[in-house]
């Protein structure tokens, strides 16, 4: 007892600021399950598949993934390098979708499947908290488990699973080496946040005084991660660890509102209500997302936008998931059972795409994104980016773009690497500075994105790239970023600026004042076109049956470029079908050059 008292109030004495001035009412706590559920919602999720075809196809996915678990020996701890994290993500999907599958079908098969999930996962070591994301997934998966089958379990399940929550869980939290993410402004802390918030208001009533200091610890440190919105609704790690960082965020809060009848000021953040928006903006009429930075460009159905969706009363958030689901998209996403939730409470019935063509966010990675339209997949895609490399998951890409149009992506972002390959392979890839060898890896470094470089030289990591002009109206789209940080050693002025006309037809252009040293700059555009040089000004690019002109307006010394094949290391990801075209512009010392490039269907 006395250790447990020493434990509280550590726990207390972190727990200060935000959180704490919410006044958390844990006296009307509610019964289980009190995890996302309430009154009425599992009622509603059995319900719903009757009169939604698209939730339909969702519950189907749910229960036909359910089947397959049955037969299925449980999760092992299985280590991938230093992580635990694919076991537990597995653990999570299987234990969400089979406490779903109980709920709603009420077949014993579903609970008792779950009940010997939860059990293996207790009697693993541990979690592995040196990696704390593993620890954050699987306190959350067993929680929903605990709580969603409360009253099926028996009480020496209850016993051993809730033991697990606590010991191997959230008392792995006390140590701050491993729990580094209290002071994370990133993903981490959502993450890790949310599976200990989970694991205490599960368990609360075995530890009340511990788990009250804790969820109001964490609750404190949430807000570090939510100031990454500000100030427009922008993610700055990305599609993807929006999908992963927003969606345990979306966890977070509401299970806040389930179980204690409160959103602890998180659904108030104007911007991050807004980001739902920034998703819908990041998918290309392909249905390609915009992939910097560490994403794949596949894109489908993101179960958190339904809680946006819901919060705001506002389906045309979800208009393009939607679009997903009808044409067979449903992802295998280990929270998928929230879309049955949240979409239980939207009419979807007459959901709009958004109106505005453009989307521009400013902070710690600003982006512009031009869409034009919203119905057809030969519409026009154009989203362009800042910010800088040492910021978290970044590449070495300020000012890159991506382009898309008559159905074609011509200009593309390679995405993600392999963690584990690069890390196992002795690469540093976490290790932001100058001279660190991730650089080196072609899918991180300057040479594989859509940018410019200075004699081949790197970009400074940290020199911000920010975007300081953008307009909309009816004769053209645009934006100007400033990359003269990015290449403050080589240059005194380097602005890009893009722009549509009336017609979508796109010109990038780069004003530049070079430094004192002369200077080959290159242009660079990765694509997955054939690519053949016309002449010293022009790059005919072939894909699909449709070409694309690449034309080069300028007075320097500059001719037309396809560049040799990258050489690979050993155990980096080869991008077969990547190319990379550009041009080479010559400047003297000091000199001032406009350097113009069309992109155009015909050749004038």
């Amino acid at each position: 007892m006395k250790r447990l008292l020493l434990l509280v109030m550590f726990l207390a004495a972190a727990a200060t600021g935000p959180a704490s001035a919410q006044h958390l009412d844990f006296d009307r706590l509610a019964p289980h399950p009190r995890l996302l559920l309430n009154d009425g919602d599992a009622a509603a999720m059995r319900e719903l598949p009757s009169r939604s075809k698209n939730a339909a196809a969702v519950h189907a996915r749910i229960i036909a993934e359910c089947d397959k678990i049955l037969d299925a020996a449980p999760v092992e701890r299985i280590m991938t390098g230093r992580r635990l994290l694919s076991v537990s993500r597995d653990a999570l999907q299987r234990i969400f979708y089979l406490s779903y599958a109980y709920l709603t079908t009420q077949d014993d098969r579903y609970a008792a499947r779950a009940e010997q999930e939860m059990l293996a996962v207790s009697a693993f070591s541990d979690w592995n908290p040196s990696h704390f994301l593993d620890v954050g997934e699987m306190t959350m998966a067993l929680a929903i488990g605990y709580d969603w089958l409360y009253d099926r379990l028996s009480r020496h399940s209850r016993s051993i699973i809730g033991t697990a929550i606590y010991e191997k869980g959230l008392r792995a939290s006390e140590n701050s080496g491993h729990a580094w993410f209290f002071r994370a402004d990133n993903n981490w802390n959502q993450v890790c946040n949310a599976g200990m918030i989970y694991g205490a208001l599960a368990t609360y009533e075995r530890a009340p005084e511990y788990c009250k200091a804790l969820i109001e610890k964490c609750l404190a440190s949430n807000p570090t991660a939510q100031k990454c919105y500000d100030p427009d609704g922008g993610y700055p790690e990305g599609f993807g660890y929006w999908d992963y960082g927003t969606g345990f965020e979306v966890m977070l809060v509401a299970a806040l509102q389930s179980a204690l009848g409160t959103d602890a000021g998180i659904a108030a953040q104007e911007s991050f209500m807004r980001s739902a928006t920034f998703m819908t903006y990041m998918v290309a009429p392909s249905g390609k997302c915009y992939n910097f930075y560490d994403s794949g460009s596949g894109a489908s159905c993101i179960p958190a936008k339904y809680w946006f969706a819901r919060q705001l009363n506002d389906p045309s958030v979800v208009a393009v998931d939607e679009q997903f689901i009808r044409q067979g998209r449903v992802p295998s996403d280990r929270l998928l059972p929230i879309y049955m939730l949240f979409a239980s409470g939207l009419d979807l019935s007459h959901s709009r795409l958004p109106t505005a063509s453009t989307w521009v966010n400013h902070g710690l990675t600003p982006v512009f994104i031009y869409r034009g339209g919203w119905s057809d997949p030969d519409d026009t895609y154009f989203a362009i980016k800042g910010g800088r490399a040492s910021s978290n998951h970044a590449h070495m890409d300020a000012g890159s773009f991506i382009y898309e149009s008559d159905g074609v992506r011509w200009a593309v972002d390679l995405g993600s690497h392999d963690y584990n390959r690069l890390e196992q392979a002795g690469v540093d890839l976490w290790n932001m500075r100058q001279d660190s060898p991730r650089w080196e890896i072609f899918r991180l470094g300057v040479e594989s994105h859509n940018t410019l470089t200075f004699n081949g030289h790197r970009h400074a990591v940290n020199g911000m790239a920010e975007i300081v002009e953008h307009h909309d109206n009816q004769r053209s789209k645009g934006v100007s970023i400033d990359l003269t940080a990015v290449f403050a050693a080589d240059a005194k002025n380097v602005v890009r600026t893009a722009e549509l006309d009336k017609n979508d037809r796109l010109t990038i252009t780069d004003r530049i004042a070079n430094g004192a040293q002369a200077a080959t700059v290159s242009w660079n555009m990765a694509t997955e076109a054939d690519a053949e040089i016309v002449d010293t000004n022009t790059i005919l690019l072939r894909q699909d049956g449709k070409q694309l002109y690449l034309k080069l307006r300028t007075k320097a010394d500059a001719e037309a470029v396809i560049r040799p094949d990258h050489q690979y290391k050993p155990f980096e990801i080869v991008d077969k079908g990547v190319r990379t075209v550009g041009f080479d512009i010559r400047l003297a010392a000091g000199e001032e050059a406009e350097v113009e490039v069309s992109f155009s269907p015909q050749q004038k």
